[in-house]
Formats: structure tokens, C-alpha cells, sequence
């Protein structure tokens, strides 16, 4: 094997995971485990099957950031089946828009996988799956300091979608000092060592630049976002002012008759079908409503048979790489999506497509204030533990905007506006604010600890409308209105 030092193996390591995401195969079997009945015993024994004719023919392969590693039979196939179920799962949800895992999709998650080996080797494959499976390992012992031996064994706070154990990566990390077993009144439990702590620092870094952990949450909170079949209900339920704002937000924009208008985060087509977007743009004129989920715009299909509207497509698409030419939009429009972009690579997209003088309006959500006490009391464990939103994932202030607007966009107006959203609803709002939302950044906790603090959350939101009543849990959320003209 090639001699790599530690700097050429963790670039490798980066720039091969790169070249996964360009080709739509990912790491990330929670997607099955989240839900029941997501995988059906014929074809998990079908990636079973391809996983162990991989294994053979790629027996050789290596983990090249530990190049002594002895690569076991068994866990080779297991790295590709779980890529194999990841991708299959990943490519059910964005092109099909459905959480179950289809034949369909496997067949293509069998195909990209052997194409990427065949290109780059299994070998990088594997060292990018063995790096996400220590983040895993050493997340779940960084967070808990130390775990039962058995519980760890199991995978079951950390990687329950395994129906195997991982002796092997006990073996190894105790082999180079990464774990250490104590005993204690005798019970066998499981701890980082100094060794442990640095091999996390290192896998948490190359994860991040790579993309994986903003991927992983991404995908964790679409996967709860497509699951939250009462969507609709719930956000009208906790703001009924909502189908009034989207009116507004059409009347404001100055979209007319005959205009050829892209939506983008449209969601199951409130603002398109329920609040007559598709009706100011009249027979003469065009929608294109786009969203990055294929589950939402399954709904908004759906939807579209109970209007008469004919002028509206519905097509996947993310705002910051939106599959039109130059200059084919009249306007752009999109109600509460900016703030879960790219914000600048957005607005670069939405310059980019709209026609001269053209015009983009919306309203974005601005972040969650913490200044109420009933709020302060509910989310303690949030604020707590330093989980409150951050970096990639926190909602924007009222300043971002307007400091990178006048880039892109001309005769820029802003306006920001408060409404009272009722949290009465302690289960719903948990699951919008915190599962599917971005009041929290949940990155360093293993899928155990999710779960516990999901639960606390909802045990606290009782109490707390105990106390304070629930006609008292407003939570008096920000948004920003913004318009702006394109100048070519």
C-alpha cells in the first residue's frame, strides 16, 4: 500500500466525500431507523446480497487512515451495505419523495455505489465510512463520558439501525488506546482515553469541512419535517394569521396578470393554491413553485387537482442552484424559506434568473427570542447545554439581510413585523421549534440523547402550561418582509 501522510489522508478523506454527495450516495442509515416499516425484509436481503458480493471482490481493501488496521470480512460488507441502504433511502426521499425505501431506488443506490468504487477505489469509500462510524463511537462517549460495555457494543444509544456488534471497533480503538475499559462494582464500561478525545477533535474537523455534519442534520430534520404529516394544521393552528400574511406578501410583490413567477420553498403549495398566487398571475401568466422537498411537493400535487389552475407546475429545485436560464422570471417570490438557505448563494441564484427590473419579495423568519419567561423555563435544557442554534443552522437577526441585500438587489425595502404564535400545543411545538426547526443545534448529541431531550422538552411543556396557563404561551416571533428590484 502507498505510504500517505496524515494531511494527504485527511484531504482524501474530504475531497472522497465530496465526490459522494456530486453523486448522490450518502452515509446515513438513521433515514430507515426513523421510521417503521421504511425497508422491507426482501430488499434488505437484496443490499445484503450485493453488500457481500462487494466484500469479495473488494477484500483488499483498506482503512488508509490507519493503515495497519486489519479490515475484517464482516465489516466490509458492512460498509457497503449501509452506504447501499443510505443511498437507497436518501434517493426514495429526494427523487420519489417517500421514506420508504423502494426497488426502484435500490437499483440505482447498487449502481452509483459500484460506479464510485470502480472510479476511486474502495478503499477511500471505506476510510470515509469507517471516519463517520468513530465520529459516532467517540460522540457517544465524549457526550455520556463513559457507557455500559454492552450498550456500546450494541449500538443502540448511537447506531440503532445495527443488528450486529461492533466488537471489532472495540478491538481496534482499544488496541490504539482510543477507548479504555474501567470496571466499576462489576460492570464493564466503555471511555474515551486522551488518544480518544484527539481521534474525535480530528474526525469532528474533517466532517465538518467535508459537509457530513451539516448533511447529517439536514437530513435528520427533513426526514422529521416530511414526517410531520399534519404540517399544515399545526402552523395554523400555532399562527391563524398565516393565510392573511401570504396575501399580503402576493398583494405587496406587485405580481399581475400575464408574469411568468418561480416560487421557491412553496411548500404543499400554500401560498401557490390556497392564497391565489396562481390566481394574480390570471390565465395569461405562469407559476413555477419549486422546494427542495419531493415529499412537500408530493402534497402540493395533490393539492393542485382541487384548483383549477393549469398555469402552475411544481419541480424540485434548492434556491441556491435553481435549474433556469438567465433572465426567465418576471418576479420571485417565497413565503418563510430564505432563512433555511444560503442566504447570499441564494440571492445570487434569484438575481441570476429574474429579468431585468424584475422584482424578489418574501418574508423570512428571523430568530427565536429567548426573553420570555415561560420560554427561558421550557427550553432550559436547550440553553442549558449550549444546544441554542448556531452557525449553520441558526435562524438570522434583523441585520443580515439588510447588510448583503444591496449586492444583489436594488431599491431594497425592509420591514420587520412580530406575531404571536401559541405554543398550547406542547407536542406540536416541540416537534416544529426543536425536531424540524432550528431552535436548537443538535449536532453533538448522539440519536439517544435526542431522544431524551425530545422527551424532557415535552415533559417541561406540560408544566409549564400548567403554570403559566395556556393562553400565556405566546411565543412573539419575528419575521422580516423584504422586497427588492433586479438591475442588470
Amino acid at each position: 500500500m502507498e505510504h500517505r501522510t496524515e494531511e494527504d489522508a485527511v484531504n482524501e478523506i474530504i475531497d472522497g466525500f465530496q465526490k459522494m454527495s456530486e453523486r448522490e450516495i450518502v452515509i446515513a442509515p438513521w433515514l430507515v431507523y426513523q421510521g417503521e416499516g421504511r425497508l422491507s425484509s426482501e430488499l434488505r436481503k437484496e443490499m445484503e446480497k450485493s453488500a457481500y458480493e462487494l466484500s469479495i471482490f473488494e477484500r483488499n481493501a483498506k482503512v488508509f487512515w490507519i493503515p495497519s488496521l486489519d479490515v475484517t470480512p464482516a465489516f466490509l460488507q458492512r460498509a457497503f451495505f449501509e452506504t447501499l441502504l443510505s443511498t437507497a433511502a436518501y434517493l426514495s426521499y429526494m427523487r420519489l419523495g417517500t421514506l420508504i425505501v423502494t426497488e426502484e431506488m435500490v437499483l440505482v443506490a447498487e449502481r452509483l455505489v459500484k460506479k464510485y468504487i470502480d472510479e476511486f477505489g474502495s478503499s477511500l469509500l471505506l476510510a470515509i465510512y469507517s471516519r463517520v462510524m468513530a465520529y459516532l463511537n467517540t460522540q457517544l462517549l465524549r457526550y455520556y463520558g463513559r457507557v455500559e460495555e454492552n450498550i456500546f457494543l450494541t449500538g443502540k444509544w448511537h447506531r440503532p439501525w445495527i443488528n450486529y456488534t461492533i466488537d471489532n471497533e472495540l478491538e481496534n480503538g482499544l488496541r490504539y488506546k482510543y477507548y479504555q475499559i474501567v470496571e466499576e462494582n462489576g460492570t464493564s464500561f466503555v471511555q474515551l482515553t486522551p488518544e480518544g478525545e484527539k481521534l474525535h477533535e480530528s474526525c469532528r474537523r474533517d466532517l465538518d469541512i467535508c459537509g457530513f455534519i451539516r448533511q447529517r442534520e439536514q437530513l435528520i430534520r427533513a426526514s422529521n419535517f416530511t414526517n410531520m404529516d399534519d404540517y399544515e394544521s399545526i402552523v395554523h393552528h400555532m399562527n391563524p394569521e398565516l393565510h392573511n400574511m401570504r396575501r399580503h406578501l402576493i398583494q405587496w410583490s406587485g405580481i399581475h396578470s400575464g408574469m411568468k413567477v418561480l416560487e421557491l420553498g412553496c411548500g404543499s403549495g400554500a401560498l401557490t393554491l390556497d392564497d391565489g398566487l396562481y390566481l394574480a398571475v390570471g390565465e395569461s401568466g405562469s407559476i413555477i413553485a419549486t422546494d427542495p422537498s419531493r415529499g412537500m411537493l408530493e402534497r402540493a400535487k395533490l393539492k393542485l387537482s382541487r384548483f383549477d389552475a393549469d398555469n402552475v407546475k411544481f419541480q424540485q429545485a434548492f434556491a441556491e442552484s435553481i435549474p433556469f436560464p438567465d433572465s426567465t422570471f418576471d418576479a420571485v417570490i417565497g413565503m418563510l424559506f430564505l432563512q433555511f438557505t444560503d442566504i447570499p448563494a441564494a440571492l445570487e441564484e434569484i438575481r441570476r434568473v429574474t429579468k431585468d427590473s424584475g422584482i424578489f419579495t418574501t418574508l423570512m423568519v428571523l430568530e427565536v427570542p429567548r426573553n420570555d419567561a415561560f420560554l427561558a423555563e421550557w427550553f432550559e435544557p436547550i440553553f442549558k447545554k449550549g444546544l441554542q442554534a448556531d452557525s449553520s443552522v441558526k435562524l438570522p437577526n434583523a441585520e443580515v439581510l439588510p447588510a448583503i441585500a444591496g449586492k444583489y438587489l436594488q431599491d431594497c425595502s425592509f420591514r420587520v413585523q412580530v406575531w404571536p404564535s401559541t405554543l398550547e400545543d406542547v407536542e406540536s411545538a416541540v416537534k416544529f421549534l426543536v425536531e424540524a426547526g432550528t431552535m436548537a443545534e443538535l449536532s453533538e448529541l448522539p440519536l439517544q440523547a435526542r431522544s431524551v431531550l425530545f422527551q424532557e422538552l415535552i415533559e417541561r411543556g406540560y408544566a409549564v402550561r400548567e403554570k403559566y396557563g395556556p393562553d400565556n404561551l405566546l411565543l412573539r416571533q419575528p419575521a422580516q418582509w423584504f422586497k427588492g428590484t433586479v438591475r442588470k
